[in-house]
């Protein structure tokens, strides 16, 4: 019999083979295989040499400072996990903290002096460095547009003593970043203290209610997972005991997903909503009477004020339903101990009248004190002689007048952003970064002097200003650093000599300021327990605690006598006018990896591959008035 073929039949065998083809786990196979390929090294990389060991150190990639254990072959570092117990972390880590031992061998990494001339970014060497920072140290202050400025992105260190003493020799400002996340709320409400500015910190094992104006606590702010944590465990407790959060956002962000409640609200109304809620608990005698009386000022000027936004007045302004208002304000009554959080500066910071709102709010629910403890900072060596400049705040910098700009490795963009710093500068200014990566702000300087990257050296980390207790480490470095790698501050001082200016001595550090406090505990990660600092005999004996990855906790500070303000004088009439204005535009929210934007390190490529090539992380969604209501 013979075959017979027609183009019909061949075209049905075709498209079949196609269809067969796909359909068959052969093509994505291929391209699994081919994609894992490509990522190989030549060579497979061999395991460092050396026996294992568990080392101890702390984390200085972003200011919550957690503890780190360092699973090691010999010397080097290939992988951590959290440290349970530890004061400043208490078991926490966050994905940046996992890749520290990454950033050593950065692509963006810089090992030698890089100066930007005609455009184009070039090595030099040490001499080279410093004749260029010498002069413009010299030129500063002969011209009122030629000024130095120096920003620290973590005062308070020793270094910080450098960095001040050098202000004040080139006639020059010592700047410190604005304050952070929920750092920015505990800030507005000590400043109404009449008894001088109070330091608060936030203990969210005290509250049973956490309410956040913007402030991911549940993702990227304070120590990393612990209010997820607090909640879950309370969880298994009464209902009348458990933890709650409440976001209330213009975006429906990842905190707002994983908050108990998301309240949607128009941006730019959060002043209105925090004083609807005050109305509610005013209007009802809901809020804390006891502690009002005893410990607050100016409540009848704030009342009126607060009698003005009715829960129907506030659904207009913010577009959150009457009936969501006064259910919320009654809740948080009813759930007392409770707090209130203000907006996060990396995303969209709420403005002086949003925070001074929400300051009120915490004084009508008897926050301070309980869930926002008065804190002490970690001691510190005294000033004595020496002449240092007193701190600027970063949004007092004034534009067009910043000849010479030093930018100190732990500054980070999210916090000083770009455009801001560039309105300060002068013609022709030149901006020096001690970054050791060329990335961020250490992309944007015309002379780079990079230093030892994360776990190079050892660093002093004080923990987060928003913790209920001062936490410090003088945390040991892991790592060798690149042989003859030039240390920016030996850098900058040769140069001060260079320019006809002196400098006081380096600090001793700050073991010594430490024991002499006799304040606090030490924790020792190696035995998982504490020892009064009392207890510890010398200076040298407290080092060798801190060379094993010890770390410092401080006592609780006694109750302060005093009173809150309200309201400060001429407050209200701003409160008012900024309540009761039109929504805002939505702003801009930045999409970034868990803490990258108060992070000073670029991070580790493995974080990027999982994050910005997947739809992991995806843009916040706008909020409205139905999703409330849903």
């Amino acid at each position: 019999m013979k075959l017979e073929l027609s183009r019909r039949d061949l075209f049905l065998a075709g498209g079949g083979a196609v269809a067969g083809i796909a359909l068959s786990p052969v093509p994505w196979k291929l391209l699994d295989d081919l994609a894992i390929w490509t990522q190989q090294p030549s060579t497979p990389t061999p395991r460092p040499a050396g026996p294992l060991a568990f080392r101890h150190t702390s984390c200085s990639l972003c200011p919550a400072s957690c503890g780190l254990k360092a699973r090691c072959f010999g010397a080097q570092p290939v992988g951590f996990s959290a440290v349970p117990g530890h004061p400043a972390s208490d078991g926490g880590l966050c994905p940046l903290g996992l890749t520290a031992h990454h950033l050593a061998k950065h692509p963006f990494r810089a090992t030698l002096p890089e100066r930007v001339s005609g455009g184009k970014r070039e090595r030099i060497d040490r001499a080279a460095a410093v004749a260029t920072l010498s002069a413009a140290l010299a030129a500063c202050g002969k011209n009122p547009k030629r000024i130095f400025a120096v920003v620290d992105g973590r005062p308070g260190r020793s270094l910080s003593r450098t960095w001040r003493a050098l202000a004040t020799a080139t006639g020059g400002l010592y700047v410190t970043p604005p304050a952070a996340g929920a750092s920015r709320s505990l800030e507005a409400l000590g400043k109404r203290f009449d008894g001088g500015s109070l330091a608060l910190g936030v203990d969210f094992s005290k509250a049973r209610r956490v309410v956040s104006f913007g402030t991911p606590v549940l993702t990227d702010a304070g120590t990393p997972g612990l209010l997820a944590r607090l909640r879950a465990e309370s969880r298994r407790r009464p209902a009348a005991e458990r933890i709650e959060v409440i976001q209330v956002e213009a975006t429906r962000s990842r905190g707002a997903a994983l908050a108990d409640r998301f309240v949607p609200i128009a941006p730019g109304t959060e002043a209105a909503f925090a004083l609807g809620l005050a109305h509610v608990l005013l209007d009802e005698k809901l809020a804390d009477a006891a502690f009002l009386a005893a410990r607050t000022s100016g409540l009848d000027e704030f009342a009126s004020l607060a009698a003005r936004f009715a829960p129907a007045l506030v659904e207009q302004k913010t577009g959150v339903p009457a009936g969501v208002v006064t259910a919320l304000a009654r809740d948080l009554a009813a759930s007392l101990p409770a707090l209130v959080l203000g907006g996060d500066p990396a995303s969209a910071p709420l403005s002086a009248e949003a925070e001074a709102a929400i300051a009120s709010l915490n004084l009508l629910l008897g926050a301070p004190f309980g869930p926002l403890p008065v804190r002490a900072d970690a001691p510190r060596e005294a000033d004595g002689d020496a002449k240092l400049a007193s701190a600027t705040p970063f949004d007092a910098l004034p534009d067009g007048s910043v000849g010479l700009l030093l930018l100190d490795a732990t500054v980070a963009e999210g916090l000083v952003p770009w455009e801001r710093l560039k309105r300060a500068l002068s013609d022709g200014a030149l901006v020096v970064s001690l970054s050791p990566f060329r990335a961020g702000l250490g992309e944007k300087a015309t002379l780079l002097l990079p230093g030892p990257a994360p776990l190079e050296a050892m660093l002093e980390l004080e923990g987060p200003s928003d913790a209920p207790l001062s936490t410090l480490a003088l945390a040991p470095a892991l790592l060798l650093p690149p042989k003859d790698l030039p240390l920016p501050e030996e850098i900058v001082r040769e140069a001060t000599a260079a320019a006809g200016l002196s400098l006081p001595a380096p600090s001793s550090g700050r073991a010594a300021a430490l024991l002499a406090s006799k304040r606090g505990r030490i924790y020792d990660p190696s035995a998982a327990s504490f020892e009064p600092l009392a207890g510890i005999a010398s200076v040298d004996a407290l080092a060798e605690l801190f060379a094993r990855g010890a770390c410092w906790i401080d006592d609780a500070a006694p109750e302060p006598k005093g009173r809150f303000a309200l309201l400060r004088e001429g407050e209200a009439p701003r409160l008012l006018e900024a309540a009761l204005g039109a929504p805002s535009a939505l702003p801009a929210r930045l999409t970034t990896l868990p803490r990258e934007s108060v992070s000073a390190a670029p991070p580790s490529l493995l974080l990027t591959k999982l994050t910005r090539e997947t739809t992991l992380f995806t843009p916040p969604a706008a909020a409205n008035a139905s999703a409330a209501r849903a």
